[in-house]
């Protein structure tokens, strides 16, 4: 090939034109040349060469080891196929699944989460947090129609009177419409919404880091994105069973309509509103652009096929609902609870003795030493937010001095080389209950406008039944505000006087007059720690707003409930709310002796021998008994 170039240089072909070249080569045929044709590719050659020859069938003399013999060498064949092709088909797997990570987690993707989120007022632009518009959103709406969905669920599906036909009927439809009305109902999940929920009712204007609630709206997205290519079967299935349930109760139509409209509304604010936005959370948290519809959602998610609907058939039980109690049931169930009432582990010292200082008086007494002038009247007995406020109340008239008063000698300390002023640090949380008071006055303002709306509702009754619906969200919300800034200021007052305890235990350097007889002037002398040592007054103060901080954060004042069961009171109050209203008594403890303090007999068993036996009977209901030191203090005596 070389040769044939150098050739062609030394002539000059290059410089020739069409007509000389066409002379040239006619020159060279005659001169006896001949014109040699181009070689094939290489490659040609090769798969020429490396191309099977065609089978031929031969017939075999042994049928069984002919076979036998072409089965093995058919497998023989296979495993060498597969053996060759699985580490290149597995490379190929992970080359694209590293491929579409890089694509889902490249900066244009990231730029995009970010402007959908900033869009859709999930997030700011250069924030991962929840601003403070959608989770008032969420805690509002989004929770009320998983409140509604659940308690449509159990409406039909919890009824032990109507469910089993009700089951029956939508089973000859399709199994499939129950498993979704069972699904819907278990969207609700009351202490995973608290946990999202509850940071933005504390603190309601801050935004809400997204990692605090990450796990609890994946776990609620998780349970929505099954649901979510179902939600027209989901509509169909609730209406189907609300037009059953007519059947067999016989009531107005007009009736099951309107529930039927009320949670279909509800099933499109959370599946056209909400879902979308989770979305946006869950990739905002992931950092990657993920497709919704997508295998690696699902993975992320952790949905087996399993989860999916689907999987019940016609007559098995529902999966979520509740199953229709016997007698026996009941009587196992009652059992188990006096064996867990039993098992219960006693309650520590000081908050024993706290509950005790909250519950010497009756609600009627708590209306009539902080309402005088019943302007609460129209709030029940049984109102969370009301007796949160009753109770704050209390510890501000009989307690909260020992925050504020300079007859208790406070000394500033130092931490870690920082000086402390404690007295300052108590003051400034003592001015913070102003918002309590602020955030009552909503509520009860809230509360009026709901008695108005009773009184005259209108003429259109679903625009009534609407606004009834708005106005009772609204009273759950701000009940939890109340609760939350009266839990808040007990949690942090609680603290700085533990503090101080702790000093007087150890070092004995911040409280000078710890052991001095603390002497109230004559407007207060009536407070229920006059006349008592300083340290007592501390411990006192510090074991009610314990007792108080426990009840709001997971006692009976707990939870999205704005009022207490009847159960509630009348193992708190001693009050059954039934005969209550019969006889038009207020309260059962009325009927006690005025000079008799009331201690509630569910915290008799609890606080036991570990604080004082008794009430003095010969003192009046604002007086304590004076307690030793062993009787307040966690362990004995410190001092």
């Amino acid at each position: 090939m070389g040769d044939f170039d150098n050739t062609k240089r030394a002539i000059g072909v290059g410089k020739l034109d069409d007509s000389q070249r066409k002379d040239m080569f006619n020159k060279f045929k005659s001169a006896g040349g001949e014109v040699i044709k181009e070689k094939p590719p290489a490659k040609e050659e090769e798969s020429k060469r490396t191309r099977p020859e065609p089978k031929v069938r031969q017939s075999s003399v042994s049928r069984g080891t002919g076979e036998d013999n072409r089965g093995n060498n058919r497998g023989g064949a296979g495993s060498g196929y597969s053996s060759k092709q699985d580490p290149g088909a597995q490379k190929s797997q992970l080359d694209s699944k590293a491929q579409f990570e890089k694509e889902i987690s490249s900066f244009s993707a990231r730029f995009s989460i970010k402007l959908k989120c900033w869009l859709a007022r999930v997030t700011s632009f250069g924030s991962s947090d929840l601003t403070p518009k959608f989770m008032h959103d969420f805690s509002i709406r989004a929770k009320q129609a998983l409140i509604e969905l659940q308690y449509s669920g159990n409406e039909l599906l919890a009824n032990q009177q109507y469910s089993p036909q009700l089951s029956k009927a939508l089973d000859r439809i399709n199994p499939l419409l129950v498993e979704l009305l069972a699904m819907g109902q278990k969207l609700y999940n009351g202490p995973e919404l608290t946990d999202i929920t509850e940071p933005i009712m504390s603190a309601p204007e801050s935004p809400v880091a997204i990692e605090r609630v990450k796990n609890q709206i994946y776990s609620l997205f998780k349970r929505m994105y099954i649901l979510y290519p179902y939600q027209e079967t989901l509509k169909k299935s609730f209406a189907q069973a609300y037009d059953e349930l007519q059947k067999l109760e016989g009531k107005p139509a007009l009736i099951y309509a309107n529930k039927k409209r009320k949670v279909l509304q509800e099933i499109d604010t959370l599946f056209d509103g909400f879902f979308d936005k989770l979305y946006l959370v869950v990739i905002r948290a992931e950092n990657k652009n993920i497709p919704l519809i997508s295998r690696y959602m699902e993975t992320l998610l952790g949905i087996t096929p399993e989860d999916k609907p689907g999987q019940r058939k016609s007559g098995e039980n529902v999966p979520g609902g509740k199953p229709v109690e016997t007698r026996e049931d009941k009587e196992s169930e009652n059992a188990k609870d006096e064996e867990k009432q039993e098992e219960e582990v006693p309650l520590s010292k000081e908050q024993a003795y706290g509950l005790r200082l909250m519950q010497m008086y009756s609600i009627p007494k708590l209306r009539k030493k902080f309402d005088p002038k019943n302007e609460y009247a129209n709030i029940p007995d049984a109102d969370k937010a009301l007796l949160s406020l009753f109770y704050f109340f209390e510890f501000d008239d009989e307690y909260s001095f020992v925050m504020t008063t300079k007859k208790i000698d406070i000394k500033p300390g130092s931490v870690n080389g920082v000086k402390v002023d404690y007295r300052q640090k108590m003051l400034d949380i003592y001015e913070s209950t102003r918002t309590i008071i602020d955030q009552f006055r909503i509520y009860h303002d809230i509360l009026k406008e709901l008695e108005k709306h009773k009184a005259n509702p209108g003429a259109n009754y679903i625009e009534a039944s609407k606004k009834l619906t708005g106005i009772e969200q609204k009273r759950t919300g701000q009940s939890r505000t109340v609760r939350l800034a009266i839990k808040d200021f007990s949690l942090k007052s609680r603290d700085a006087l533990l503090t101080l305890i702790k000093d007087m235990k150890g070092k004995k350097e911040i409280v000078a007059n710890m052991n001095d007889v603390l002497t109230l002037d004559a407007m207060e002398s009536r407070k229920r720690l006059n006349k008592k040592p300083v340290k007592q007054c501390i411990m006192e103060a510090y074991c009610y707003l314990l007792a108080l901080h426990d009840r709001i954060e997971t006692g009976d004042l707990y939870g999205g409930l704005v009022e207490l069961t009847p159960e509630q009171m009348k193992s708190t109050f001693g009050v059954d709310t039934e005969i209550a209203k019969e006889t038009g008594t207020p309260d059962a403890s009325e009927l006690e002796k005025d000079g008799q303090p009331e201690v509630s007999q569910s915290v008799e068993r609890t606080s036991g021998s570990q604080v004082t036996d008794s009430l003095s009977s010969d003192e009046s209901d604002d007086n304590l008994d004076y307690l030793s030191d062993d009787d307040i203090l966690p362990t004995g005596n410190p001092f």
